[in-house]
């Protein structure tokens, strides 16, 4: 019997953020498809979906909203393409965050179903769980080419999570794990809870404010992280 349902962020959560080549095939895309140079230098990357990376640079470089509209699908295809192509597994292996390895299979035996919710386009968050030997662990999810705000996300996870599994999978037995206060608003938007952990740029103490169910310093206890999840859906059994 299915528990419910975790969706884990992946940059800065399942594995170290800040990967260049992810930025750099996006900006080379963008560049390609709408002939114009990009940069990301002040954009605010952290808890961003991909495609909202992408408009928020375009805009700024002054492309007009209807040519964003006609080609940003094509850039983002053409950047998983393209992060698919220059990955290489071995540089990846070592960015797994502390703890990840041992939880994901506990939680699995624990009977819960288990998936990424993340701003990376398909290609390029697939590509990743691939090069780090995480995908077996982690069968769906929801990306960032398939919204506009990561709230959406989560039913779309959910509706993946059932086509998966089978049964029903619902936001009130979900409970999404990640490393901003993005993360923690997407969950709350959806009606799903919100587990924190401070393994990106904001602390303990950040995630806390940003109103997180539960807030954990890393993955790295298992017995925590199962515990808070275990807490995060009692709750939710309790009020319905």
């Amino acid at each position: 019997m299915i528990r419910g349902c975790v969706l884990f962020d992946i940059d800065g959560t399942l594995l170290r953020a800040g990967d260049p080549v992810h930025a750099r095939v996006l900006c080379d895309a963008l560049e390609q498809t709408f002939g114009i140079t990009v940069v990301l230098d002040g954009v605010p990357l952290a808890g961003m979906l991909d495609r909202q990376i992408a408009r928020f640079a375009l805009e700024r470089a002054g492309v007009p909203p209807e040519h964003i509209e006609e080609r940003l699908a094509a850039a983002l295809s053409l950047a998983g393409q393209w992060y698919c192509e220059r990955l290489k597994t071995e540089e990846r292996m070592s960015w797994v965050l502390p703890g990840v390895r041992s939880v994901l299979p506990r939680l699995a035996d624990a009977g819960y179903a288990l998936g990424v919710l993340t701003g990376n386009v398909r290609a390029v968050a697939r590509a990743k769980l691939a090069a780090t030997a995480l995908a077996d662990w982690l069968p769906i999810g929801a990306y960032g080419d398939q919204a506009e705000e990561r709230s959406a996300l989560v039913a779309l996870a959910c509706a993946e999570a059932a086509a998966y599994y089978g049964g029903r999978f619902e936001p009130a037995r979900t409970v999404l794990v990640g490393d901003t206060p993005r993360d923690i608003a997407a969950a709350h938007g959806a009606g799903a809870r919100a587990l924190a952990v401070a393994t990106g740029r904001y602390d303990t103490v950040a995630l806390a404010a940003a109103g997180a169910d539960a807030v954990l310093p890393n993955l790295a206890n298992v017995e925590d992280v199962l515990g808070a999840i275990q807490r995060l859906l009692a709750d939710y059994a309790e009020r319905g």
